[in-house]
């Protein structure tokens, strides 16, 4: 099969807001697709809940939108010749021995757990938990949703069989077997060792817990069932076409950015910023980042986040930039900040809007905009605004780095990358050459790749990228405004950790 072009392969992404089934030929490029939202739930304030039966008929529903484009299009949908699942991470799924849910999904944006949380802490020292799983220790992760039922839902949890995730159980409704957890996932349990890419059984007995009652971690791109009958009907597939674990959404979304050699980082800036460096060198937890699996076996992901990237750029647009006609157009906005020079004359804007996450970790942190003057211009604050953005980024690269992990390259993607002076800033900013990749649907694309790899479409995922990944525009740091963007970057850290300790007060 690797020889024939003739094919498509599927992409299935179910996020945290909504769903996409994106169908690709064997070149990458986006044939056929269709996305819808589904609601979270919120019984309780600071509950966060999804009802799998909303999600299952939007998976479907998307499905046989994208199947019909096919069709429409004059290709049997025999051509599809696998399926590759893209998910969000960390959301507990509760199933019982039958294979159905016993209850609404616990979002990862779920926040009851603080009480099971102390209770991990009293058991299992903070740095030590970290150290191991990858992950900080906090109620998000499912090991807190499952002490949160056996106190708070005896009745329920006794129905329990298996404790999987949103990937495992997409993946099962569409015709596997059993529950397949995709080890970058398996992370997100809370009793994986990240590094030994094993469970922790001293952890589980601790919690009176075994691995059977998870979804077997596996290793993405690897074909795991097929579609059923069932769920051919409902989605429009092909009965028996190849069901492929991929990974969770950011992991699947480093493989169809090309991110898939050491050193090579990501960046998206959307409402939220996220940056992820690839990695071959085993990783011990540092700067609060989360640690997971790379997608390729033997490598590994350090991510970092920041709570408001896109979106500052909006509120300064909402709040500040709107006059009697409106809001301005973000065009325009760009198009002021094009009329200030790197460093936007001394402004400096620290985007903790939604408080600090990596590395700074303060919820209580708040944003400022600084060293205004009478000279300052709107074009200086915007500018400001996209390169405080960056800077924060910068700040997570800069802690690899003093963790011994150099970038080479950084693919980019999100919203702000329909900004060529964002994307020039972020090259100038971080002294390394930026592309961004010519797909948008890049969480989609890797659970595609993932299941060519899967199907032996393809004999690796490194020969699924040459052929299915492309980069689009590349730009190159400016040397003329190196030491201009290195003084204010050591004028950002000054107002940054003055934000950044914040408590609220």
């Amino acid at each position: 099969m690797g020889q024939k072009t003739d094919f498509f392969l599927a992409g299935l992404d179910v996020g945290t807001t909504g769903a996409r089934c994106i169908i690709f030929d064997s070149h990458g490029n986006e044939k056929f697709g269709a996305q819808r939202e589904f609601p979270s739930h919120y019984p309780m304030p600071g509950y966060v809940e999804q009802n799998p039966h909303e999600l299952l008929s939007v998976i479907f529903e998307v499905s046989r939108e994208a199947t019909s484009q096919l069709r429409a299009a004059g290709f049997a949908p025999e051509k599809v010749v696998a399926i590759g699942v893209s998910s969000q991470r960390s959301t507990t799924c509760p199933m019982d021995r039958n294979g159905r849910p016993v209850r609404p999904f616990f979002s990862w944006q779920d926040g009851r757990c603080v009480d099971e949380t102390k209770c991990i802490a009293e058991r299992i020292d903070p740095e030590t938990f970290y150290r191991q799983t990858g992950l900080p220790l906090t109620g998000t992760w499912i090991l807190p949703k499952i002490l949160w039922m056996r106190n708070n839902e005896p009745d329920v949890c006794e129905k329990v069989d298996k404790f999987v995730q949103v990937g495992d159980w997409v993946l099962h409704a569409l015709g596997t077997k059993r529950f397949y957890t995709d080890l970058c996932s398996a992370v997100f349990y809370g009793a994986w060792d990240v590094q030994r890419a094993q469970w922790n059984l001293d952890w589980l007995d601790l919690f009176e817990l075994t691995p059977e009652r998870f979804g077997s971690p596996t290793l993405p791109g690897t074909q795991v069932g097929e579609l059923s009958r069932e769920a051919a009907e409902l989605s429009g597939f092909v009965s028996g076409t190849p069901l492929c674990v991929g990974a969770g959404d950011q992991n699947c979304a480093v493989v169809g950015m090309g991110a898939i050699h050491s050193g090579t980082a990501t960046v998206t800036l959307g409402t939220c910023g996220m940056a992820i460096l690839s990695t071959d060198r085993p990783i011990q937890g540092f700067g609060g980042m989360m640690i997971t699996h790379h997608p390729l076996a033997g490598m590994w992901e350090a991510e970092g986040l920041t709570n408001a990237a896109a979106c500052a750029l909006r509120w300064f647009r909402d709040e500040i930039g709107s006059g009697a006609t409106g809001a301005p157009s973000y065009q325009t906005l760009v198009s002021l900040a094009e009329n200030s020079p790197p460093g936007a004359n001394g402004v400096r804007f620290v985007p903790y809007l939604a408080g600090a996450a990596s590395p700074r970790w303060n919820a209580a942190a708040r944003g400022l905009m600084a060293n205004l003057s009478l000279k300052s211009t709107r074009g200086d604050m915007v500018r400001a605004v996209l390169e405080g953005v960056v800077f924060e980024i910068r700040s997570i690269i800069e802690t690899w780095k003093q963790a011994g992990h150099p970038v080479e390259r950084i693919r980019i993607a999100g919203g702000a990358t329909r900004s060529d002076l964002w994307n020039q800033i972020q090259a100038d900013i971080y002294g390394v050459e930026v592309s961004k990749p010519e797909c948008d649907e890049a969480s989609c694309l890797g659970a595609a790749i993932l299941a060519g790899v899967g199907t032996g479409v393809w004999n690796s995922v490194a020969e699924a990228c040459s052929s299915m990944t492309r980069e689009g525009k590349t730009y190159t740091p400016r040397p003329d405004v190196a030491d201009a963007y290195d003084e204010a970057w050591r004028d950002f850290v000054a107002w940054a950790d003055c934000a950044g300790r914040n408590n609220g007060r």
